[in-house]
């Protein structure tokens, strides 16, 4: 599979990350779209798995295979995916895309958030470690608090837009002791029952999604170099004020138009 490739499976797969790439230089964007196509790759293991040890199984294959790329005689396995990576391994760490594989066996377990502070674990494991990656790979630096405000803010509203089917897999974006306390159980999460229970107890989700976003924007301009990595997460807002207040209704779409002339002022300002 070549980087047209890669460009087209984005297109509909992650097509926000793929529009903030397309402003990397022409040799740095191949390997933002292999790193994603990655992300891709775990992320969507869960979803696309019924049976729990098919999953365990898909995702260990992954961590072997990073692991075939990091050994002192690296083995390229057979794979579009592990193939571009494969010269990148100078420029990532492979903890960091370890921790991308580690963090969906919690998918696959379907085990509950037991609290906010979780749901904000797994979104520093996936959404703000990947983020930490693109970074690496456009040589662009960030201070880590304006780093976690991007990656948060995009990472809650992305589990936020996914509700529906968070909460069919067992890994709804929302913390046990909230469902509690609003009279709501997991097993009512997964037959989409409770509607007004699991808003509240959704709340301080979006409290936190919110805050992140509010820190992303009051952090000031942003450099160039960073752009292309993680220049994304400034359509985190618009995404969150259009969430629906139900949160098992799917979230609507906002017009590419929109996205594609908010990032590309993003580039000419930093903003």
């Amino acid at each position: 599979m070549q980087d047209t490739d890669f460009d087209k499976t984005l297109q509909s797969a992650d097509p926000d990350r793929r529009l903030a790439a397309l402003f990397a230089p022409a040799d740095v964007r191949p390997r933002l779209f292999a790193l994603y196509a990655f992300n891709q790759e775990v992320g969507r293991v869960a979803e696309a798995t019924s049976e729990g040890m098919i999953g365990e199984m898909k995702l260990t294959w992954w961590r072997d295979a990073i692991a075939d790329l990091y050994a002192e005689t690296p083995n390229v396995r057979r794979h579009a995916v592990t193939e571009g990576l494969a010269d990148m391994t100078g420029r990532i760490a492979r903890a960091d895309l370890d921790t991308l594989i580690e963090a969906r066996f919690d998918d696959i377990s379907a085990r509950p958030y037991a609290s906010l502070d979780e749901v904000m674990a797994y979104v520093d494991a996936t959404a703000v470690r990947l983020m930490r990656i693109a970074l690496d790979v456009c040589e662009a630096g960030l201070n880590e608090e304006r780093l976690h405000a991007a990656g948060r803010a995009w990472g809650l509203t992305g589990l936020l837009r996914a509700f529906p089917v968070r909460a069919k897999i067992g890994r709804a974006p929302v913390g046990g002791d909230d469902l509690h306390a609003a009279g709501a159980t997991p097993a009512m999460l997964a037959q989409g029952l409770g509607e007004a229970k699991v808003a509240e107890a959704v709340q301080p989700v979006r409290r936190a999604a919110r805050q992140a976003v509010d820190e992303l924007r009051a952090g000031g301009a942003l450099p160039p170099e960073a752009v292309p990595a993680m220049g994304y997460a400034v359509l985190a807002g618009g995404y969150l004020d259009s969430l629906p207040e139900q949160p098992y209704r799917l979230a609507p779409e906002r017009p590419l138009l929109a996205r594609q002339l908010r990032l590309t002022w993003l580039s000419l300002t930093g903003r």
